[in-house]
């Protein structure tokens, strides 16, 4: 049951960077994004942030566990969500770490990707925050089927039960159109309601 929780978690994931979850949405310019910001909740795990108005709010996620926004530039997407940790792995509780967390995610997208015929270009792996927590950044380009060039950021944290993510995908050539607004977004972002539930696991000591 927990596996299958996982990889439902996981597939989630996969739908997302594919696009099979993304609409087209012509609008307003993104620099209207300042004039009103919204706030969104999640009831499962807590989590909350600020959004520009402009942006529309999606659908939940399957299970409460997360939400799509829509930004008015077409081909893109920013997804929050929350998840258990809930794989076998090296920490002190028998639970993933985040590096193999992070090295898992990358597996498994590179493999669902693959299997599109889509190569991806991964950046270096990069460790930076989620609303003050130990997170993993992960950042990929790829050619899509309409063979628009795409950057996606891979943003989470893991703890001892649950997880925190964001994914945001957009067209290279609206990088500087969206990510200062999902700069901004992050500042707000707060994690919800068990501060533990999103701290770092440590690696189990070898035993003398």
């Amino acid at each position: 049951m927990k596996i299958a929780m996982y990889w439902t978690y996981m597939l989630l994931v996969i739908g997302l960077s594919l696009g099979m979850m993304t609409p087209a949405f012509p609008g307003a310019s993104p620099d209207q994004e300042h004039l009103v910001w919204n706030s969104y909740t999640n009831a499962r795990f807590g989590f909350s942030v600020r959004y520009p108005g402009i942006w529309k709010l999606g659908n939940p996620l399957p299970n409460g566990s997360g939400i799509t926004f829509q930004p008015p530039i077409d081909q893109s997407l920013i997804a929050l969500s929350g998840h258990m940790n809930l794989i076998e792995g090296s920490s002190q509780d028998t639970r993933q770490t985040l590096d193999e967390f992070a090295t898992a995610h990358r597996r498994i997208l590179t493999n669902l990707f693959e299997k599109k015929k889509i190569a991806l270009a991964w950046q270096n792996e990069q460790d930076t925050t989620l609303a003050g927590f130990p997170a993993k950044r992960l950042a990929f380009t790829y050619q899509d089927e309409h063979q628009t060039s795409m950057f996606e950021l891979h943003i989470f944290s893991l703890g001892r039960n649950e997880g925190r993510g964001v994914r945001i995908k957009v067209p290279v050539s609206a990088q500087a159109d969206l990510l200062p607004s999902v700069t901004k977004m992050l500042e707000t972002y707060q994690p919800g309601r068990d501060q533990n539930a999103v701290s770092p696991l440590a690696q189990k000591s070898a035993t003398p």
